[in-house]
């Protein structure tokens, strides 16, 4: 006996028909016939009488009706509760954009090359470090790779007005937002800039769908500066775009800043601090097994990998 033949018995019951059965469940009704003969031969009884127009139970056919029915229902139950153990299935991924750059993409690939293919599926939604933690919140996605992000003195972050207490925050990578300049430009050879030294400068910087900007400002505001801000923009490549041909300058963290782009990066003093963090809600991570494979694998391999 095996839950097919379950299914194929209890189809037949509700449609009391062969033909029917047969096509509701997508089998022929040759070999939905051969399931049933094989079921009651098991059984040693007859599960239904065929004398008649209609397919009808048998008395014998009807009491093990309600048996079928419950262990299909207790199969049903059991699978269900043995998913928060089992490693297959979908991990649902938020991130920051810029996977690449900050070095995410190498342990996904090498987290999902240790399944059978087709085993887990990871879906991924990128969009801002806020964007994401409300969509943690609304239990849209199973966890977050977002941008900590704290100002020049260290008294705010971008994570100020989110309730952290029901998840877990690992600290993946370090990094620093460097000035970014074009290599024609005055500041070019410094080894060191201060805020003081970009009062005059024309900026350009991502918008204010990013925690950047606001904290971007607040920085300026702490050092008694107002900064000329002349363009913003969602995308990366269209600020180092306009950077590299000496239009303004940026501020973006050295990893995201060092690529193909002909720009330089160069250090500040009190820099505002970018930690690419794993956010991972308590309760998920003791609940699915999958979810916590993933997440000590990703720990695992930054806590592994050489510092640059």
């Amino acid at each position: 006996m095996d839950m097919f033949q379950l299914q194929c018995f209890l189809s037949i019951a509700r449609y009391k028909s062969f033909t029917e059965a047969s096509y509701q469940i997508s089998i022929s009704q040759s070999a939905l016939s051969k399931h049933i003969g094989k079921l009651e031969d098991e059984l040693k009884v007859r599960l239904f009488d065929r004398s008649k127009r209609q397919t009808e139970l048998t008395p014998a056919g009807k009491e093990f009706a309600r048996y079928a029915e419950t262990i299909l229902a207790s199969y049903e139950q059991a699978r269900s509760a043995m998913k928060k153990f089992a490693l297959g299935g979908v991990l649902h991924i938020g991130s920051v954009e810029h996977m690449g750059r900050v070095g995410l993409t190498t342990p996904i690939a090498s987290f999902l090359n240790q399944f059978p293919e087709g085993e887990v599926e990871i879906k991924i939604e990128n969009s801002g470090t806020i964007d994401l933690l409300n969509l943690l919140t609304a239990r849209k996605i199973d966890v977050a790779f977002i941008a900590y992000i704290t100002s020049a003195l260290k008294d705010i972050s971008n994570l100020d007005n989110f309730d952290i207490s029901l998840y877990h925050l690992y600290q993946l990578v370090m990094d620093d937002y460097h000035l970014v300049v074009s290599r024609s430009h005055p500041l070019a050879g410094e080894k060191l800039v201060s805020w003081q030294q970009l009062a005059e400068e024309r900026f350009v910087i991502l918008d204010k769908s990013f925690s950047l900007n606001a904290l971007l400002r607040h920085s300026f505001r702490q050092m008694g500066l107002n900064p000329h801000i002349a363009f913003e923009s969602d995308q990366v490549d269209t600020i180092l775009g306009l950077v590299e041909e000496n239009f303004g300058v940026t501020m973006l963290s050295k990893r995201i800043a060092m690529t193909r782009y002909n720009v330089v990066p160069i250090p500040m003093e009190h820099p505002l601090s970018r930690n690419t963090v794993l956010v991972v809600p308590r309760e998920l991570e003791q609940k699915q097994k999958l979810v916590r494979h993933f997440v000590r694998h990703m720990v695992d391999y930054f806590q592994s990998s050489p510092a640059e």
